[in-house]
């Protein structure tokens, strides 16, 4: 029996991984691209050739690097959620009440995006400049605040979909890599209605994150705010009140979504 069903283009597969990896590298040269990917230097050379002609790539001497053209496309991707330009000023002003790093992430095919940041007063520069949350960026749900909350308020059968796909890869010594364990955690934060990242994504960095519903209990996104784990003791007063200050914002939106 034929099976007649979508088969993914190796080509197009090929020309994405390459992109991913130029922008991982922050900027690659082909043989480094032909090792990266284990690939032919003539394959490469080739959808090179094809992405700096269509302008997703630039090359500048012998290094390519990611071209402006993907902007558009970002931009269009993340203004499409009617949400964003509401959570956008949210995100500014749990930045600007907690003196630390604010953001509005979405879940689409089971990973977690950074549709908006900012950074409060205490941020140190270092930090927001290597942030995993900036703007755009794509992680793994399991081992992020923001992630959690979300995964928390799905159902079982859509959380196991997920870690099907997508496992539960440790990022630290301190990632969760074991279903059981994560949905002990989810329960636990059904219950609060906050998660805690315990330097599960990165040593040394802290954050707590509430899941945003729509009015068909649907789960749209999740705000989270994270610092330094010196400032950020998951156990301490300081970290109830910014979780406070995030149930309050989601209460806040959920009531306008309603409206």
């Amino acid at each position: 029996m034929t099976d007649n069903g979508p088969r993914p283009v190796k080509t197009t597969k090929t020309s994405l991984a390459l992109v991913r990896a130029v922008r991982d590298s922050d900027g690659a040269t082909l043989s480094e691209l032909a090792n990266r990917l284990d690939l032919a230097k003539s394959t490469v050379h080739n959808h090179l050739h094809t992405l700096v002609d269509e302008g997703f790539l630039v090359r500048d001497s012998d290094t390519y690097h990611v071209g402006l053209q993907f902007l558009p496309f970002s931009e269009h991707a993340r203004n499409r959620d009617p949400l964003y330009s509401t959570a956008r000023q949210r995100v500014y002003s749990l930045a600007e009440k907690t003196g630390n790093e604010a953001d509005f992430i979405v879940e689409e095919n089971g990973r977690a995006y950074t549709l908006e940041y900012a950074i409060g007063e205490s941020t140190a520069r270092g930090l927001s400049e290597s942030s995993p949350f900036r703007a755009g960026n794509r992680f793994h749900m399991h081992n992020c605040a923001s992630g959690k909350a979300m995964l928390a308020l799905l159902s079982d059968e859509r959380v196991r979909e997920i870690l099907d796909r997508w496992g539960l890869p440790a990022t630290t010594a301190h990632t969760i890599t074991d279903e059981s364990t994560l949905f002990d955690e989810l329960e636990t934060i059904r219950r609060r209605g906050y998660a805690t990242n315990d330097e599960e994504l990165i040593d040394g960095y802290r954050s707590i994150g509430a899941a945003i519903t729509g009015p068909d209990d649907a789960v749209i996104g999740a705000f989270s705010v994270g610092g330094p784990a010196y400032r950020l003791a998951v156990d301490e007063s300081s970290t109830r009140e910014i979780a406070q200050l995030l149930l309050d914002e989601v209460d806040s939106l959920e009531s306008e979504l309603s409206l």
